[in-house]
């Protein structure tokens, strides 16, 4: 399309490399500028510019069909409408809400109940369902969903790898991580793997504790243990974290229903960054009714920030996930006033109904949390130009920094509150949900690391079966036992083909810097206005107008460490462990 046309253009290269090879006019620039022109010119030589007419037109043709697979295996995921019909005996074990207002179909004879294959429904089937039958059914259709996506992932692979080749790129992990702050596919494989080694033997040890908790239910039910399967991690996870801390999840989401959640994550988010945010009554000028319209100024109202935009519930057809899209950038108009920015967060929530609201589950409001970080981190971000974008591990970062929110009582008691008495949430449930972070988080957290190895993987070497080896690594690295089920999840790993394709590694570099980050200016203080404007204006403000590494580092008064992210999930690092690069 067009912004393909745009970034091929001869002339315009042509222009920015006569500025960038005139020392007395790059001079003559302030830094923001000359970041601006350093980045212009690297970004069109990325897209082919330099190279023959033959091969720019290659790479544009390539370009093109990427981002046609790309919407088409996402809007494959957003579209699906698999399911499994299941009955009430099939189901025992789910919570009553889980029954209401659900579409009933006849089976053989047998009415049975419509149970979508998309995350919200499999996860409660997964974890409550005492019979391992129905969750093996719920999970290898859940497993299975889009199967048309595996070849559109080894289409985009192997352009991918063409493109790469074709700008004299090794691979397209070289290519994409180029312009990250890990830099390159060894770097990445360094440290996922000495992730692997501080995290397997812990993961073993909980997953021998997930064989127990399965050995004694089934030996109660007179049935033969045979293994820890994924369809039994959901399960065997909640009751390993409930077992230790006490806790009750049901108990828990009462807590967080999402109308009374938001505001108070907002409020919080304002009065840790300076702000001042504002939802709009009756605004019409949005795609949907159900689209929440918010302002967003500074704290002491001298000037406008930008506006936020959610798009919280669900309805057919619409994109599942949890995610944020800038609409408008940010930038400074050529008369020195500035166009403010407009972000857009998307997700999928159920609606509540007359009786109920929509009750988060805890992992849920940590989503959330992260999405509404992103929000801040557009909308904060004050560079001049707009086309100098941040790295993707970089706002990752500094998105995912807040989350700590969700384990820390002096932050959970502003906005977690009973949905029927509204009453905050006691401490000493706030203790029992710290008390169950580090359980399972081993096993967790190696799930992401498989991820992070398997992209590296499929877009280094480009012979490997997409879908198979997303299987052999889960194995082999995260201890994933599909047994005897045939499955495809590789087809709904929608981050390969949006925008994170050689980058997966971006999500644990942000777990460690983001979990130091918070650990070392907000410990004492989880709303600190001097740690928030310091954040505010050493992290967010710059944008991408200088070097992500610079803005963590003045933050931190250093580079980051793993230390705290280590010690998070049960781990005690020594006193020498290595620093994230």
């Amino acid at each position: 399309g067009f912004a393909v046309e745009r970034d091929m253009h001869a002339g315009a290269f042509a222009a920015v490399r006569a500025v960038l090879n005139n020392y007395d006019e790059m001079s003559g620039l302030d830094p923001e500028d000359q970041r601006l022109v350093e980045h212009m010119e690297k970004q069109f030589r990325r897209n082919g510019v330099q190279l023959g007419a033959e091969q720019r037109q290659r790479v544009s043709w390539i370009d093109k069909r990427l981002g046609k697979l790309e919407i088409d295996f996402v809007r494959n995921i957003s579209q699906d409408k698999s399911c499994v019909l299941l009955s009430c005996q099939e189901l025992d074990g789910l919570p009553a809400e889980f029954f209401s207002n659900r579409k009933v179909k006849l089976s053989d004879g047998i009415k049975k109940l419509v149970v979508a294959t998309r995350p919200a429904d499999i996860k409660l089937v997964l974890q409550h369902a005492t019979s391992e039958a129905t969750r093996k059914t719920a999970y290898v259709a859940h497993a299975n969903r889009c199967p048309e996506n595996i070849a559109l992932l080894r289409e985009a692979v192997d352009l991918r790898l063409e493109k790469a080749t074709l700008l004299g790129y090794a691979s397209y992990a070289e290519y994409a991580l180029e312009d990250s702050m890990i830099k390159n596919p060894d770097a990445v494989v360094e440290m996922e793997m000495d992730l692997v080694a501080k995290l397997l033997p812990l993961a073993r040890k909980e997953m021998a504790q997930l064989c127990a908790l399965k050995r004694e239910e089934q030996e109660a039910a007179g049935l033969t243990f045979t293994g820890i399967y994924e369809w039994d991690y959901n399960r065997y996870t909640a009751q390993a974290a409930a077992q230790q801390s006490k806790l009750d999840v049901g108990q828990v989401k009462e807590f967080f229903a999402l109308e009374m959640v938001l505001p108070g994550i907002l409020q919080l988010y304002a009065s840790t960054l300076g702000l001042n945010i504002v939802e709009v009554d009756g605004c019409s000028d949005v795609w949907h009714p159900r689209v929440q319209h918010y302002r967003v100024w500074e704290a002491d109202g001298s000037a406008f920030i930008g506006d936020v935009l959610l798009d919280l519930y669900e309805r057919p057809d619409k994109y599942q996930e949890v995610a944020v899209w800038p609409i408008r950038p940010g930038f400074e108009r050529e008369d020195g006033s500035r166009e403010t920015p407009v972000s857009a967060l998307v997700a999928s929530f159920p609606e509540p109904t007359a009786a109920v609201p929509h009750l988060l589950s805890h992992n849920s409001a940590i989503s959330l949390v992260q999405a509404l970080g992103h929000i801040f981190q557009n909308l904060c971000a004050k560079s001049k130009w707009a086309c100098c974008k941040l790295p993707r591990d970089y706002m990752t970062i500094s998105a995912q920094m807040f989350t700590q929110w969700m384990w820390q009582p002096a932050a959970l008691r502003t906005f977690a509150r009973h949905y029927q008495t509204n009453e905050p949430i006691p401490e000493e449930l706030c203790a029992r949900l710290a008390a169950a972070r580090a359980p399972g988080s081993a096993l967790k957290e190696l799930r992401q690391v498989f991820r992070g190895l398997y992209d590296i993987d499929i877009h280094t070497n480009g012979n490997f079966d997409v879908r198979s080896h997303y299987n052999e690594v889960a194995a082999r690295v995260a201890l994933v036992n599909n047994g005897d089920a045939d499955v495809g999840k590789a087809a709904t790993l929608a981050h390969l083909m949006e925008g994170y394709s050689g980058l997966y590694a971006s999500f644990m570099l942000a777990a460690m810097a983001s979990s130091d980050m918070f650990e070392s200016r907000f410990a004492t203080d989880i709303a600190s206005p001097r740690a928030g404007a310091d954040f505010r204006a050493e992290v967010l403000q710059p944008g991408g107008s200088r070097d992500p590494a610079t803005s963590i580092e003045r933050f931190l008064g250093r580079q980051p460490t793993s230390r705290a992210f280590l010690t998070s999930i049960g781990l005690h690092p020594v006193s020498h462990t290595r620093d994230v690069e």
